[in-house]
């Protein structure tokens, strides 16, 4: 289980194959919106959705550098909490893997009023 002290914003993750590749992880906002995706959008309490979030190799190998990293960028926060949800392929089981209707008002305004960075993920070259 992942030590919380390391749930913090603006780790830096050098891509070792290309040095001048990086990212800067938001990993403590990126882990607050999946919880609260997980509240909003798929039922759980608070206690269900962090216990979800921290039994998961999702979070427990996210700070496994840069290519774990890109592979959590690739998709949205929504997606990822639909899976710790409902599953792998969640969208088989008649889950919707489409953003609900205002979900990206709701995401940046989430962000605003929790003093969250306003993208989980930021790449620099």
């Amino acid at each position: 289980m992942m030590d919380k002290s390391q749930v913090v914003d603006n780790i830096v993750l050098i891509n070792e194959a290309q040095p001048d590749e990086q990212v800067v992880f938001n990993f403590h906002t990126w882990l607050e919106v999946i919880k609260a995706i997980l509240v909003n959008y798929a039922g759980k309490s608070e206690a269900q959705a962090e216990s979800l979030l921290f039994a998961s190799p999702l979070v427990n190998n996210a700070l496994g550098g840069y290519m774990a990293a890109v592979v959590r960028a690739h998709e949205l926060e929504y997606h990822w909490a639909m899976e710790l949800a409902h599953g792998e392929h969640y969208w088989q089981r008649g889950v919707s893997a489409e953003e609900p209707d205002g979900y990206f008002e709701w995401d940046e305004q989430y962000r605003k009023d929790h003093g969250l960075a306003e993208e989980s993920f930021t790449f620099a070259e």
